[in-house]
């Protein structure tokens, strides 16, 4: 009795993926079409099937396929007389890219894992490296996406606690974003401090065109300057009041070209500039991987990390990284990302 209930557990956690898997799927239907974003604008009142597929001209059939999915999954509520709306807090965590609980765009960009996954069987026998930019154009824009609610922390949670860099800012200074991506943060700097100068250099070039594009959508491709570059050359020397890497330095290499990243990056500070480093906050220990469901994230997203040839940094190695380099001062920010380990430093 007691191993078939240990069986049945068995069954019941891997039926649970399945749904969870499920779940993904229909949020990113919604997102991309729009679906969950017209239910919103609808309020409390609620929509019906026919409507919502009047509104966004879309096949009947499909749309009460997706809504009564999406119903199951509890992204949605309904009622026989106003139809469907989104269920509580829905919006902000699907919708509010600013929100920094936002899992819109998180969402998005696992499914968009769906490659690495499908190819990493051979991946194990050939032990190939995909650069992003040979994946689905739509991986770049799932990333921004991910990455969004960064900015917001990096600015209104982080920089706080650097207070003389973020007066600097707020007066005019210099900022370097070291591999911007899809641009989102670039536009948010140089909104949120329009009298300093906003710097990028990015590796990629799929990723300095959508940048591109989506510093021209915010109205402030003038003001920023992005160029290509790889971090390891970096050769700039006392330019900078802030540099920030968002979950870029395990892309840079391995352990001595993250070194060499971090020894270039100091010298390319000012005197007394500020460094914020923010990277995905893998354990020390495999040991450690159960302990905590970002962990349990962290270790199946390395399925796409590692084919895309990058590496892993725990939070021990990035706090041992940056004294290493002759950083002052290391310290861990308190932010709201439970999902992100972020470090501040001084030159």
């Amino acid at each position: 009795m007691a191993e078939t209930d240990a069986k049945r557990a068995q069954w019941q956690k891997l039926f649970d993926y399945l749904l969870g898997n499920q779940a993904a799927w229909i949020i990113d239907v919604g997102l991309k079409a729009e679906l969950f974003r017209t239910i919103a604008t609808a309020g409390p009142g609620g929509i019906r099937e026919d409507t919502l597929a009047e509104r966004l001209d879309y096949q009947p059939r499909y749309v009460r396929v997706w809504c009564r999915a999406a119903y199951a999954f509890e992204l949605v509520d309904w009622d026989q007389e106003s139809g469907y709306r989104l269920a509580p807090h829905m919006e902000a965590l699907l919708l509010d890219a600013t929100d920094p609980q936002f899992m819109g765009g998180r969402l998005q960009f696992y499914t968009a894992l769906y490659e690495d996954y499908r190819a990493f069987p051979d991946s194990l026998r050939t032990g190939r490296v995909w650069p992003r930019n040979e994946h689905d154009p739509w991986l770049l824009e799932a990333l921004k996406n991910l990455t969004k609610p960064d900015a917001v922390v990096v600015t209104e949670h982080v920089l706080p606690q650097a207070p003389e860099a973020l007066a600097g800012l707020e007066t005019g200074g210099t900022v370097l974003e070291i591999g911007p991506g899809g641009g989102y943060a670039l536009a948010h700097l140089a909104k949120r401090f329009p009298r300093s100068r906003i710097v990028g250099i990015e590796f990629d070039p799929s990723s300095i065109e959508l940048a591109r594009r989506t510093l021209e959508d915010a109205g402030v491709d003038d003001r920023v300057e992005i160029r290509h570059g790889d971090a390891n050359e970096l050769a700039d020397e006392d330019v900078y009041d802030l540099v920030v890497m968002n979950i870029v330095l395990h892309e840079t290499g391995g352990p001595a070209e993250y070194r060499n990243v971090l020894r270039r990056t100091r010298r390319a500070l000012k005197p007394g500039g500020t460094v914020i480093v923010s990277e995905l906050p893998y354990p020390d220990s495999p040991a450690e991987y159960r302990a905590h469901p970002v962990y349990k994230a962290l270790a199946g997203v390395q399925i796409h990390e590692a084919q895309v040839g990058c590496g892993a940094i725990t939070q021990g190695e990035l706090r041992a990284l940056l004294e290493e380099a002759g950083f002052a001062n290391p310290r861990v920010a308190d932010q709201p990302l439970p999902t992100r380990f972020i470090m501040l430093a001084e030159k």
